[in-house]
């Protein structure tokens, strides 16, 4: 699927943002990513304190999967939570989601396995461009347009590939992974993941003949 948003209109003012792998009422991966909480429910209010403290109500926000681990009881609260988070949501499904369970909950506009985001905005000079920020929750290798410039966000990692030599996935590559642990349990905007690989150099176009 595609999105199309025009950041350009001044009757349009909205920024957009990504994350992913809340992973709500998973106990284990507080051991698991080490994350800074003493349970899953001081977690579940730092995510939404601080989800709330960037996003507004007319932001645009694209989760990359694994939202939560609720047993029947629990599910309740999530839908809760969700109605609370501000902006509109679009989901890209993880590994742990249920289609059937996320496309019920009225808070995602849309629901699929890949999207490519397609951002009209203006750069530094001035000028309108359009950037192209493909999502999914795995990394993908090669991407639609990554010889021209695209972004591929993607989630599951947890951080894991930054380390070893699975590191190298992300060599000269306009690639991140937006995983919650890594940037502070808070969304980050389509311009911090342009500011954060700002240093990558765009491959050469190679031609056969």
């Amino acid at each position: 699927m595609r999105l199309n948003l025009d950041l350009t209109q001044k009757n349009h003012e909205f920024n957009v943002f990504f994350t992913t792998d809340f992973h709500l009422f998973h106990n284990n991966v507080i051991r698991f990513d080490n994350r800074p909480f003493k349970d899953v429910h001081e977690m579940h209010i730092a995510i939404e304190e601080r989800w709330n403290e960037i996003v507004g109500p007319k932001d645009v926000v694209i989760y990359l999967g694994d939202l939560s681990f609720a047993r029947r009881e629990d599910k309740q609260y999530v839908e809760d939570m969700l109605d609370r988070l501000n902006g509109t949501m679009h989901f890209v499904l993880g590994n742990h989601d249920k289609y059937d369970e996320i496309k019920k909950m009225s808070r995602f506009k849309t629901v699929q396995d890949y999207l490519e985001v397609r951002i009209n905005h203006f750069d530094d000079s001035g000028s309108r461009v359009e950037t192209m920020f493909c999502c999914m929750h795995y990394p993908i290798y090669s991407w639609n347009k990554a010889h021209h410039g695209s972004y591929m966000v993607h989630g599951h990692c947890h951080g894991n590939l930054h380390h070893g030599e699975d590191a190298s996935f992300y060599h000269n590559r306009r690639v991140i992974d937006a995983g919650c642990m890594l940037h502070d349990y808070r969304p980050i905007s389509y311009m911090e993941v342009m500011e954060k690989l700002s240093h990558v150099q765009l491959p050469k176009l190679t031609r056969t003949i």
